[in-house]
């Protein structure tokens, strides 16, 4: 009779340590799918802050903001719109990088002792001179050292004028006909074309290092479309050449956003004044000139 007891004991004690370990295999399951599935859905949220933040301080940068202008920026995005716990900004030149962070409490997880986890995420944004534009006026200059932010009139003659003068005219300015690259041949544009183009853009796209033939002479007609606070995307070139013996062709290097604040739409000559700013569009970067128009891209 003992004998037989001691076994009913033994096999009782068998089934429950058997009943235990499927509790904790049970246990561990809920741990995986439930707690897994939150560290998942909060991993894709981190990611998600730190693509914002890095792509505000990239922002700031290519409006030439300052390196803690940028870090405080990739901060308010990445922690206090997007719910990161805290994060790490690197800004390395036009780079920006954010590495998010975010505590994620667990719920069966607990019972194995696992309080928390915390997942990270990591993204680089940056700023790059842009490489092709749409919508350019077809008002052109000449590359050179312009500043940002200050006034500057470009005058409808034919008399050069040293632009680091302010004044922008004669060979430092040309008229585009924009749909015109070489090497194609084109006739002039006419002035309903570029009044249109000055007015509203092109409805086309322009790349860095191409050739656009010019439409010279004078457009007072043309100068008298330019509204005030209107920002132009004008081309830069830095050469000239007659492609074919009748018509010059203009060397495109950048672009530049040129925000009119006056129209000499009277008088003689007739200019547009205005200042060079930053700018950003949509569009491919390209690691050639910067003209202040830029574009920003995520890298993670």
């Amino acid at each position: 009779m003992r004998g037989r007891g001691f076994s009913k004991d033994r096999e009782s004690g068998q089934a429950l340590v058997i009943i235990v370990l499927l509790l904790l295999g049970v246990l561990a399951m809920l741990a995986l799918v439930v707690d897994g599935g939150n560290i998942y859905l909060q991993r894709r949220a981190v990611q998600n802050a730190a693509d914002a933040g890095a792509m505000a301080g990239a922002r700031v940068l290519a409006y030439n903001g300052t390196g803690s202008a940028a870090q405080a920026a990739a901060q308010d995005y990445a922690v206090q719109r997007n719910q990161a716990d805290r994060c790490d900004v690197i800004i390395n030149g036009a780079q920006v990088t954010v590495i998010a962070y975010k505590d994620v409490a667990m719920t069966f997880g607990r019972l194995l002792g696992i309080q928390q986890v915390t997942v990270s995420a990591r993204a680089t944004a940056q700023w790059a001179p842009i490489n092709e534009l749409g919508g350019l006026a077809p008002l052109s200059i000449r590359e050179f050292d312009y500043q940002f932010g200050v006034p500057y009139t470009i005058w409808d003659d034919e008399v050069d004028r040293d632009p680091t003068s302010g004044h922008i005219s004669g060979s430092y300015r040309g008229w585009l006909n924009l749909p015109c690259v070489y090497p194609q041949s084109c006739g002039a544009a006419g002035s309903d074309l570029l009044k249109n183009w000055m007015l509203n853009g092109w409805s086309g796209t322009t790349r860095v290092d191409t050739w656009i033939a010019g439409d010279g002479g004078v457009k007072a007609a043309v100068i008298q479309q330019a509204k005030v606070g209107q920002v132009l995307k004008v081309a830069v070139f830095d050469r000239v050449e007659a492609k074919y013996s009748t018509q010059s062709y203009y060397h495109v290097v950048k672009f530049a956003a040129f925000k009119v604040t006056n129209v000499y739409a009277t008088g003689n000559p007739k200019g547009i004044q205005g200042t060079f700013e930053y700018m950003l569009s949509a569009g491919p970067p390209g690691s050639g000139a910067d003209g202040g128009y830029r574009t920003i891209s995520l890298m993670r």
